[in-house]
């Protein structure tokens, strides 16, 4: 090895021997690799492969090891070194063709006689590919439902200036610095010689930094370029790419609002993994298809989803897809309303994201903590857990992480009533969202500084905030978001007292979550309607109103909502002098948030409650 090369003992010696990082010129660069070394006297005539039988518990450990763990065999008769890049032959040969190894004690690991390592130039081009591949590895996990990323032809060229205009745009996109990634992207395929593979693979690159920063049009013209290339290339890496192209191209329609292209989108790309046998594309296709059921409202569908791919995770090992399906599995008991058992799923997530030591994972896991807290309305713990997952992302660099963070904390200090606070950290979030031009982001920031507007009695300044995010939202084609920004702009406008205006933002709102299929958006839009028409005196219509948000509510196990629309039900009951009536809702949405667990609301709906009460003695005392 050339003397500047920094080889280091690794103690204590658990499965790895040395940590070599390589030095080019007088520039320490960041290609730092983990070396386990071992040796037999010579080779058998004729031997086609070179097979060693490692432990399992230490192919376990490689495969979790955050940096590349290269195999170096020595054949001492020939003074020969053969090599294996032990991530990448896991997870594309040992797992897809043995999967029950973990089962083992012993595997054996075949090494090719092609990878034979020449000189110090292979080693410097092996490290630059494990690198390409464990940063492939750490977006795709850290992009959760986002389309993996494919870069098996990279590697592979021998173009040195498109590996490196490809290395800094991963670098660029894991610091979330999405426009500096399309930069390089966009160099690399200006500037460099490509072939239909290689091209495939920045396509999808660029989809996916496009779509980071919510250009959706730009994202799916990739996407779609991908595929107009997939009869240009070797069948396999076609069909890599095809798949990873169909989900980018479901995320999209996902975004737009329209869940039956999506979904549509999604299981194309669930078939072609199951044609190939890709386990783990299999699995993050279903956890996808999942998300859009839950969007869809269909909970129990999305439950069923995500508990395949769970199975399937579980099936070959990927215990980073294992926590992310555990995840989402938690995401729907909360949204069913049973808190203690999406509790349990998150703290099993957060278990797990440590032992695999993926920080932004745990970041993740102790924000949803906090968010479970919140609605449990232990404003205490929520915080605690909110600002130990802000400390984590700061720590990384997840500005997006820490700009979500902020938000929570934001929402938090909303609750305790510490609106000066909120407005703070929505600030510092919206601020945070903006320097990495993460749109969608900046849209919910702005609704989030609007809505604390329109508490402290500032009516139109709020306005002018949601205003803004539904121009964000449209522009990017968020219709979800459009949606949401619509029903605040309604709400205040019935604070305003203009209930016309008011009533006119809702239906458009209820339009717009009808047509993309959002069931627990709709009966919200419905449950406000209701409470405009409650506001006009119409007590019959805000009636009919209500009751079809309830209706809808317990359609899809949304307890929050069925309980919220049961104590409104209540209200108008009470104004209609159906004191009977009153009681019943009251009472029923008393014992649904005892259910749920939601101390503030439970103080509340006990108030009604007691306040009726009194009514009904008077009554009978007359």
């Amino acid at each position: 090895m050339p003397s500047e090369w920094i080889l280091r003992d690794v103690k204590p010696d658990y499965g790895l021997d040395k940590e070599l990082t390589i030095v080019e010129g007088e520039d320490v660069t960041n290609k730092v690799v983990w070396l386990q070394l071992k040796a037999t006297e010579k080779l058998t005539p004729n031997q086609k492969s070179i097979s060693y039988d490692f432990e399992t518990k230490h192919l376990k450990y490689w495969e979790t090891c955050r940096l590349p763990v290269i195999i170096l065999y020595w054949i001492k008769s020939s003074n020969e070194f053969y090599y294996l890049f032990a991530q990448r032959y896991i997870k594309k040969m040992l797992s897809p063709d043995k999967p029950e190894w973990r089962n083992q004690k012993t595997v054996s690991v075949a090494f090719p006689l092609e990878s034979k390592l020449v000189d110090t130039g292979s080693l410097t081009a092996i490290a630059t590919e494990g690198h390409f591949y464990m940063m492939q590895q750490q977006l795709t996990q850290k992009a959760g439902p986002a389309p993996y990323y494919w870069l098996d032809g990279i590697p592979k060229s021998d173009d040195r200036k498109l590996k490196e205009y490809t290395l800094k745009a991963l670098k660029y996109a894991s610091q979330e610095n999405h426009p500096g990634a399309i930069e390089q992207l966009e160099k690399a395929l200006k500037e460099c010689t490509v072939g239909p593979t290689e091209k495939m693979s920045l396509l999808l690159n660029l989809g996916n930094a496009y779509y980071s920063l919510s250009r959706n049009e730009e994202a799916l013209k990739n996407y779609q370029a991908m595929l107009e290339l997939a009869d240009s290339v070797p069948e396999k890496e076609a069909l890599e790419g095809k798949a990873n192209a169909l989900a980018g191209i479901g995320l999209i329609y996902s975004h737009r609002g329209d869940l039956n292209q999506a979904l549509k989108y999604h299981k194309d790309a669930l078939k072609i993994h199951r044609e190939m046998g890709y386990k783990q594309g299999e699995g993050s296709d279903l956890g996808n298809i999942g998300l859009i059921y839950r969007a869809k409202g269909d909970l129990d569908e999305a439950l069923k989803y995500h508990q395949d791919a769970l199975k399937i995770d579980r099936g070959i090992g990927y215990k980073g897809g294992e926590a992310s399906d555990l995840g989402n599995i938690g995401l729907i008991y909360s949204s069913q309303g049973d808190l203690d058992q999406a509790l349990r799923q998150f703290e099993k997530v957060l278990v797990m994201e440590r032992e695999l030591g993926r920080r932004w994972g745990e970041a993740n896991a102790l924000g949803n903590i906090g968010l479970i807290y919140s609605d449990k309305g232990d404003l205490g713990q929520a915080l605690k857990y909110h600002e130990d997952s802000l400390k984590i992302k700061r720590q990384i660099g997840y500005k997006q992480g820490e700009a979500n963070s902020l938000g929570n904390i934001g929402l938090v200090y909303r609750a305790k009533g510490d609106l000066d606070q909120a407005l703070k950290y929505f600030q510092d979030a919206l601020k945070t969202h903006r320097g990495i031009g993460h749109k969608q982001g900046e849209a919910r920031g702005l609704g989030n500084i609007g809505n604390i507007y329109g508490q402290k009695g500032n009516l139109d300044e709020a306005l002018k905030w949601h205003e803004d995010a539904l121009r964000i939202d449209r522009e990017i084609g968020y219709r979800e978001g459009e949606a949401s920004d619509l029903g605040n702009i309604g709400l205040i406008y019935r604070a305003k007292g203009d209930l016309h205006q008011a009533l006119k933002y809702h239906e458009d709102s209820l339009k717009i979550k009808r047509e993309i299929g959002y069931k627990q958006g709709e009966a919200n839009s419905l449950g406000n309607i209701g409470l405009v028409y409650r506001a006009k005196g119409d007590l019959d219509q805000a009636l009919r109103y209500l009751k079809d948000a309830l209706k809808i509510d317990r359609q899809i196990g949304y307890k929050e909502g069925v309980a919220n629309q049961l104590n409104n039900i209540g209200l108008i009951y009470e104004q209609k002098g159906d004191l009977a009536q009153a009681l019943h809702y009251m009472k029923q949405a008393f014992k649904m948030f005892e259910q749920i667990g939601m101390p503030e609301q439970i103080r509340i709906v006990k108030r009604n409650i007691e306040r009726v009460s009194q009514q009904i003695k008077q009554m009978k005392k007359k």
